[in-house]
């Protein structure tokens, strides 16, 4: 048994669960965003979200708890950690990503059954709004770690073409570009994801250097010869090892000579004894979702050497937890 787990932290499951509820109810019914002008009263707060005063003031005192508001005298205020991360206007804001909670919420229910049977939640019964609250929750997040990613994935010098497989939203895209002024990018992404992230993309004003084009890269021609960067973020879990590998075959093909393709994913724990718990439940979520759940770096860069690419050296990300980026080049 972990050292840092006992029955206390058994009991405290009931806390986790209803912490998250409280925070995805706050975000939606916009508790945060009524207090985000002036401090009010909980009769008031209630007022504007439609709500009960009651359910009103046990959903604040919550709040409060956690750091999200003050409470001085009869008035709740903001805290600035609120006001950073769940604030529609935030340039950090998770507020969409804490909406999309309530799809994830759905999700991981389908837990119970993976075990049972290892099959993965269907994505085909999406429906517009929750393909739209997807879209809108991945920017989001996206937002937290698109900074360290522009920063930290191997552009070759004098970079001028990018291919971001599976990209939906762009942001990565956008600040990769935004870092290296001589690059531009092509989104591809199925014909759903780009109709719900075309908005979100268009925000960028980035239309002269980064564009959406529709395509299944499961089957789409990458073109030979044609990219210095091939960009797959988070893409490789929804794929079987023999998908992943012919996606990583045509992509070699796709690149020029001194090429990159960088693949971000979150990785599996070395071994269930070495794992952290946040690795642990990400691995099982990634398997839940998805067709085959995450794969090691290892795995990642064989497919790369076997595509006749020489895998570089494992990068860890600090913003995106057991995240990484394994990346490869083309010989010239």
């Amino acid at each position: 048994m972990k050292p840092d787990f006992s029955a206390t932290s058994i009991l405290d499951t009931l806390q986790n669960v209803t912490l998250a509820r409280a925070l995805m109810v706050a975000t939606k019914l916009g508790v945060f965003e009524v207090l985000a002008q002036k401090a009010l009263t909980v009769n008031q707060i209630a007022t504007e979200i439609n709500g009960n005063p009651r359910g009103t003031e046990k959903l604040a005192n919550v709040l409060v708890a956690v750091g999200l508001l003050v409470h001085d005298g009869s008035l709740y205020q903001i805290t600035e950690l609120a006001r950073r991360w769940l604030l529609e206007n935030s340039d950090r804001s998770l507020r969409d990503y804490m909406l999309f909670r309530f799809l994830e919420w759905e999700f991981i229910e389908s837990c119970e059954e993976f075990v049972l049977t290892g099959e993965p939640v269907s994505w085909d019964a999406m429906s517009e709004e929750q393909w739209r609250v997807y879209q809108r929750g991945m920017r989001s997040l996206a937002g937290v770690s698109a900074d360290e990613v522009a920063l930290r994935v191997p552009v070759p010098e004098g970079a001028t073409r990018m291919l971001d497989v599976g990209g939906s939203h762009g942001y990565y895209s956008v600040s990769i570009c935004r870092r290296h002024p001589g690059l531009c990018a092509t989104v591809l992404d199925l014909p759903e994801a780009v109709e719900h992230a075309a908005p979100i993309l268009a925000r960028e004003r980035m239309e002269d250097r980064v564009a959406h084009r529709v395509g299944n890269a499961l089957t789409e021609d990458l073109g030979e010869n044609v990219w210095n960067l091939v960009f797959v973020s988070q893409f490789t879990h929804h794929l079987d090892e023999a998908s992943n590998r012919d996606l990583v075959h045509r992509i070699a093909r796709a690149l020029r000579p001194g090429g990159v393709l960088a693949i971000l994913e979150i990785l599996p724990p070395a071994s269930p004894s070495e794992a952290s718990a946040t690795e642990a439940l990400l691995d099982l979520y990634c398997a839940v979702i998805s067709t085959s759940g995450t794969w090691s770096a290892r795995e990642i860069a064989d497919w790369q050497q076997a595509a006749g690419l020489v895998p570089k050296k494992l990068i860890k990300l600090r913003t995106i937890p057991a995240g990484g980026i394994q990346a490869a080049g083309k010989p010239l």
